[in-house]
């Protein structure tokens, strides 16, 4: 997931005018990088009303959150309440109490701070002290509560009806190879009929029985939204519909994604890396499982230890491609055990037996034992690495589709 954006506007007569370094701002910068923010501006404006009015307003419309450091005190030169009240367009004075009471933790001074908060469009503004001591601690204060705050402005509305938690992600690149969610996009592309509480263009993102972001403007047009897109999941294909409300209907266009199936190459191996190499072009996610780091090589990524805590589901492949490893057949009898709707061992046909005895020493059922595919793969002759892999994926390819990989014509 791609960091959200930040500006540091710094409002200051003698930073504007290059007698002062701008020690606030730093702090400000410092503080939103280590947090995880991408600040991507820096500006600086003189204490002056208009200027900082359209600061705010500009850097609003292509930032996530706008922070603002100097002028909330009480000498004459102090605009900045003023000029961000006036152009918020709601304001979150639960965020400026929250600095305030960190400020006197410290000093009774922090009484004076006049600094607020709230929202332009879909950005975040908030007004800073203008002293690194004052950034650290009011920004320090009020970091934990930044994200939801966001999401809320953005339009997240968190669990919506038959949605699920909403503090799982819905979707992020899942660099371990945990499991990326199916999703939804839901976009309103027309109004229909009267005057909804809809524009065009606005747009949600919800996980079928899961949760949902963004929003279609009403509780009614979301919850049409959730149920548009269960449906929209099972049929499989892109659709468009109406969704009814009192003051108006709009249509949607649904776009249903399916998260990409994984396969766990298990051992950092030639064949492995084949596997990715046929694998990745058909759209499937390969995950290399190697807990030697010694054998892990560049260019293996995404790479996990283990399959410990990966939550592996009927869409996952797991696939050993060195049989002879120490952990072998621990990891074959977990993967058996597991939800893995395919599990295969790639050995020579003389060996399968010995290597499948092994596993069954390991406590596995023989119904278990059955769904392991040794040796994984198609017939294809062929016994180089490159060619191994190839049948190793064309199988996990037609198992996928629900064919046995044999000859079209027979």
């Amino acid at each position: 997931m791609a960091q959200p954006t930040a500006a540091v506007l710094t409002i200051s007569d003698g930073v504007s005018a290059g007698t002062r370094a701008d020690a606030s701002g730093d702090a400000a910068q410092e503080l939103l990088d280590g947090a995880g923010f991408a600040v991507a501006t820096r500006e600086v404006v003189a204490d002056e009303r208009p200027d900082i009015e359209a600061a705010l307003r500009r850097l609003a419309a292509s930032h996530a959150i706008v922070v603002t450091t100097g002028g909330t005190g009480f000498g004459p030169r102090d605009v900045t309440p003023e000029a961000t009240k006036a152009v918020l367009d709601r304001e979150a004075p639960g965020l400026a109490e929250l600095m305030r009471a960190a400020g006197l933790a410290h000093t009774p001074m922090a009484a004076l701070s006049r600094g607020t908060a709230g929202t332009i469009g879909e950005a975040l503004v908030v007004n800073l002290p203008g002293s690194p001591k004052g950034v650290r601690e009011s920004l320090e204060a009020i970091l934990p509560v930044l994200p939801h705050a966001m999401e809320l402005s953005e339009g997240m509305t968190g669990a919506h009806p038959a949605s699920g938690p909403a503090s799982r992600p819905v979707a992020s690149a899942h660099p371990h190879g945990e499991h990326e969610d199916d999703r939804v996009e839901v976009t309103a592309v027309k109004v229909v009929a009267g005057t909804p509480p809809c524009k065009v263009g606005m747009r949600m993102t919800i996980v079928p029985g899961g949760p949902a972001s963004g929003t279609l403007g009403c509780s009614e047009f979301d919850t049409q939204a959730v149920e548009a897109a269960s449906t929209a999941m099972q049929g499989g294909n892109a659709t468009t519909t109406v969704l009814h409300h009192p003051d108006g209907d709009v249509e949607v266009f649904v776009e249903p994604h399916r998260a990409p199936p994984r396969v766990f190459a298990v051992s950092a191996t030639d064949v492995a890396r084949a596997v990715r190499r046929h694998l990745e072009p058909l759209g499937f996610r390969v995950v290399v499982v190697e807990p030697r780091r010694e054998r892990v090589a560049a260019g293996d990524e995404p790479v996990v230890a283990s399959l410990d805590g990966v939550a592996l589901s009927e869409r996952d492949a797991v696939v050993l491609t060195d049989h002879d490893a120490p952990y072998a057949s621990a990891v074959l009898a977990e993967a058996a055990r597991s939800k893995a709707g395919f599990v295969g061992m790639m050995s020579s046909r003389r060996h399968v037996v010995r290597h499948l005895d092994a596993v069954r020493a390991l406590g596995l059922p023989d119904d278990q034992i059955a769904r392991i595919h040794a040796p994984v793969g198609l017939d294809l002759g062929r016994k180089d690495a490159d060619g191994i892999a190839l049948s190793i994926a064309a199988g996990i390819v037609a198992d996928a589709n629900g064919a046995d990989g044999g000859w079209l014509d027979r």
